[in-house]
């Protein structure tokens, strides 16, 4: 291989180039990674800045006592006083109003046996608005393992014994066995639902008919019988239907219209069943 004599010099004055360019590119390169390590450098540091400034900002905020909660206003309720509401919702007096959720303490209201609906809103600058609808007790159940009562709402809902007091004149249900008392929770024998609807509805479309329910029997499985004042048992289906107290009421109706009593009426099946009062 042979190399003529200017390729040679050619060669020759190119490496030299390179070799005294090659510091002043190490130079800028270094140059370059300080600068951008000074600029990250800088942009962490106002941002950590940023972040301690705003900090600071919002724990001045929340200390600001014009924005403290200083007043609670309750409302609807019935049973529960204000006092035990709030302490149910763990409503502190040192909480800013800006940043206290309302979200968990609707849930703590909730959570409460004796409340189906709380429904919270803030009123500036310092005051929180709670509005509860109080689950009624419709009827109370008499078990044989227990030795108290447990009043129920209209869902079939075990309340707290506070309640009892205010269902001392209900409908008795009578027949369960093995219940539990868990109050907040739903009473596990599907019928308690089921009657409690039927008792719900003669409440709503009786009107002047008089079928006043002293007590719900559920001795036997797949069978619910109310007593009334009146009528000793009321045979009903286990499945709930409205029609079987529309049935109900014109039975009632057309009694009352011919100045008769019944011992037992059957409405389980198409055809109502009438047994007459033995005289």
């Amino acid at each position: 291989m042979s190399f003529h004599g200017n390729d040679v010099t050619k060669f020759e004055i190119d490496i030299n180039r390179n070799v005294a360019s090659r510091p002043f590119k190490q130079k800028k390169k270094a140059a370059k990674v300080f600068k951008t390590m000074l600029y990250t450098f800088i942009v962490f540091g106002a941002i950590v800045a940023l972040l301690v400034f705003g900090i600071f900002c919002f724990n001045k905020f929340l200390a600001q006592p014009r924005f403290v909660i200083k007043r609670v206003c309750v409302l609807n309720n019935r049973t529960i006083s204000p006092i035990t509401i709030v302490r149910i919702a763990k409503i502190r007096t040192n909480m800013n109003i800006y940043a206290t959720s309302l979200i968990p303490i609707t849930k703590r209201l909730e959570n409460h046996p004796d409340i189906k609906i709380a429904k919270i809103s803030k009123k500036h600058p310092d005051m929180l608005v709670i509005k509860v609808i109080e689950r009624e007790p419709t009827a109370v159940i008499v078990s044989d393992n227990l030795h108290y009562d447990i009043p129920v709402d209209s869902d079939g809902i075990m309340l707290s014994d506070k309640k009892m007091e205010y269902a001392l004149h209900l409908p008795k249900i009578t027949g369960l066995r093995n219940v539990f008392y868990r109050p907040g929770k739903m009473v596990s024998d599907p019928r308690v639902a089921i009657a409690l609807k039927y008792l719900d509805m003669l409440k709503r479309v009786k009107k002047n008919t008089f079928i006043n329910v002293k007590k719900i029997v559920l001795e036997r499985p797949n069978e619910i019988v109310f007593k009334s004042a009146t009528v000793d048992k009321i045979y009903l289906k286990s499945d709930f239907s409205p029609d079987v107290i529309l049935k109900l009421v014109r039975v009632f109706d057309e009694l009352r219209f011919q100045r008769l009593n019944a011992k037992k009426i059957d409405l389980r099946f198409k055809n109502v069943a009438i047994t007459p009062m033995q005289l």
